[in-house]
């Protein structure tokens, strides 16, 4: 195990650390990080150098990242599952599911792709711990108040869970997997009693509708095998932040097309029959959405980098993708929050959308607090520490 004492080179040139811990741990925000200083501690690192948001070097955010790389790495306890090649993915074969065994192979992708290569789920490996998020979570997303939302009994059930894809923001140009998607994991493993998925999905120059189809094939692969993951196939959460946010809302409404174009897309890819055949047989709509700080609308007070780097600035998609112009009422449950004071993502997306919601009669439960900013993930020191709280109480009461 790592620990801060550990200098950055010593973590980077451990395999597959330097090729693979962009996918966990951001690595624009390793390049805060001096040449001059890789071979300091990462306690040296912490207080020598900042964040670009003036906060330390998040050395315990990395050590944790790494040493959670190493677990898929070396103990086959995580999974890194390849979505859009599903018959390279043994979890995904008939053969495997004959024997009640994964038997994945501790795939690891290059962190530097960004290409259909690179769209994977990170998830607790169902042969040795299926919910692994719970069991190597950090202090850091422990909530500062005791969890009551979910009982004892129903987070320690292990046969069949409710499911998470959590999908982090960035604005479709880089992913803040580690705030904004490993804390909010072992969050909802530990005290919402899910069996939680990362999604990584592909960003700029990949324009829509490709970001949109990753997640609705992470849709399909989990509902068709909700019998070896042990979930539910009728209680798929998605959750995002930010642009993954606009990510999940826009998904929500555009399922149908999406699947359509995803069964397209791996039937050209010459995915074998059984598998395609267990996708065209699942809907790829979730069954509720959790929204953080999220992007919603393109048409006013809008995020520009969102638009931009999701769109490539075609025609005719500003309002095709403003979600509030698209709420129906056959439109999923809705969690979302927002902060009065963000600087980037303005909360009237998060008011607008709360708007179409009331409108369509649309289950949901929008909340402003007043502080935070934007990109506060879990939030724990800002106004809005009870949100995952309360998102969770309010999924309870719908599943």
């Amino acid at each position: 195990m790592f620990t801060k004492n550990n200098t950055l080179e010593q973590i980077m040139n451990t395999k597959p650390i330097k090729k693979a811990i962009g996918g966990l741990f951001p690595t624009c925000w390793l390049e805060q990080i001096p040449p001059h200083h890789y071979s300091h501690t990462m306690h040296e690192i912490e207080t020598e150098t900042q964040m670009e948001w003036g906060v330390p070097f998040l050395s315990d955010a990395f050590v944790e990242s790494a040493n959670i790389l190493m677990e898929a790495a070396e103990h086959n306890r995580f999974l890194f599952i390849p979505l859009w090649q599903p018959d390279s993915c043994p979890i995904a074969s008939e053969k495997q599911q004959d024997s009640g065994s994964t038997g994945f192979n501790n795939w690891i992708p290059d962190s530097d792709l960004n290409c259909a290569d690179s769209v994977w789920l990170f998830t607790g490996n169902p042969d040795t711990d299926i919910t692994a998020f719970a069991h190597t979570a950090g202090t850091g997303s422990v909530p500062p108040y005791t969890s009551t939302a979910v009982s004892p009994s129903k987070r320690k059930d292990n046969s069949i869970r409710p499911a998470v894809i959590i999908c982090p923001g960035g604005g479709y140009e880089m992913i803040s997997t580690y705030s904004e998607g490993l804390q909010l994991a072992q969050r909802m493993e530990r005290d919402g009693g899910y069996k939680a998925f990362l999604l990584n999905y592909r960003i700029t120059p990949n324009y829509y509708p490709l970001p949109q189809m990753d997640l609705a094939l992470a849709i399909l692969h989990v509902r068709a095998h909700a019998a070896q993951y042990q979930i539910d196939p009728n209680r798929i959460l998605i959750v995002g932040s930010s642009a993954g946010g606009h990510l999940c809302a826009s998904e929500a409404f555009l399922h149908e097309t999406l699947k359509q174009q995803v069964i397209t897309e791996l039937k050209n890819n010459t995915v074998s029959a059984p598998v395609l055949k267990k996708y065209e047989n699942c809907s790829a709509r979730p069954d509720g959405i959790g929204l953080l700080y999220p992007v919603i609308s393109f048409l006013s007070e809008y995020h520009e980098g969102s638009y931009l780097n999701l769109t490539g600035q075609q025609p005719g998609l500003r309002e095709a993708l403003s979600v509030e112009t698209h709420i129906t009422p056959d439109y999923p449950p809705v969690y979302a929050f927002a902060n009065e004071d963000d600087g980037c993502v303005p909360a009237s997306n998060t008011k607008r959308l709360e708007q179409a919601l009331n409108a369509a009669d649309v289950p949901h439960l929008c909340q402003i607090f007043p502080t935070g900013d934007h990109g506060v993930g879990l939030g724990y020191n800002c106004s809005c520490k009870t949100w995952s709280e309360q998102m969770l109480r309010f999924f309870e009461q719908i599943f």
